[in-house]
């Protein structure tokens, strides 16, 4: 949407939002740079985008793309605070709603998909993100076989930040300093 100048964008008759070239996100662009699309209001095919534009502007600059949501991640360390989900709220005081609050690394495939690949799973010190994480200094080297048992060919997963789970450790890690578990998996049909 960066060729617009300010009006309202429709999907198969959904109204997804008004758009202004003047409405600067953090980074100081324009917010309608990167515009999102809800999954359930694009069809498989014959979608109809309406804009209403109220200022001069150029729909040849419009452009959509697609996101990979096969590609799923998780970085946990073992010092992660458990979900406020995991509690409640009952005769004025907090109670866990489950007896383990340890910290656990989830994943979760769409659409009945399974997970088909791990593609990088690091127990240590990795870094970087989604799609580009990088094994660090001190690494768990059997954590990527514990990730293929626990979660290969199911839609979801839950792994144990412990280190008890991974094993020896392999490398230059300073003792007492908290580990962290980086995981990126594919998921298929």
């Amino acid at each position: 949407m960066t060729g617009m100048g300010k009006g309202f964008v429709w999907i198969n008759g959904n109204n997804i939002g008004r758009y202004w070239m003047s409405y600067l996100s953090p980074l100081k662009q324009p917010t309608q740079s990167e515009y999102h699309i809800p999954r359930v209001f694009i069809k498989p095919k014959d979608n109809l985008i309406v804009i209403f534009e109220e200022e001069q502007g150029s729909p040849k600059e419009v452009y959509i793309s697609t996101a990979n949501r096969d590609l799923t991640c998780s970085v946990v360390s073992e010092l992660h605070p458990p979900s406020p989900r995991l509690f409640e709220n009952k005769g004025g005081g907090i109670r866990p709603l489950v007896n383990d609050l340890k910290p656990k690394a989830e994943l979760k495939c769409p659409d009945q998909k399974v997970i088909s690949l791990v593609e990088f799973a690091s127990f240590g010190d990795p870094f970087g993100s989604c799609a580009a994480f990088v094994q660090g200094n001190c690494t768990a080297p059997a954590t990527k076989q514990v990730v293929e048992k626990l979660c290969m060919g199911k839609p979801t997963c839950k792994i144990p930040v412990e280190a008890a789970e991974f094993g020896n450790m392999s490398g230059s890690c300073p003792p007492n300093t908290p580990k962290i578990l980086a995981v990126q998996v594919i998921c298929g049909k």
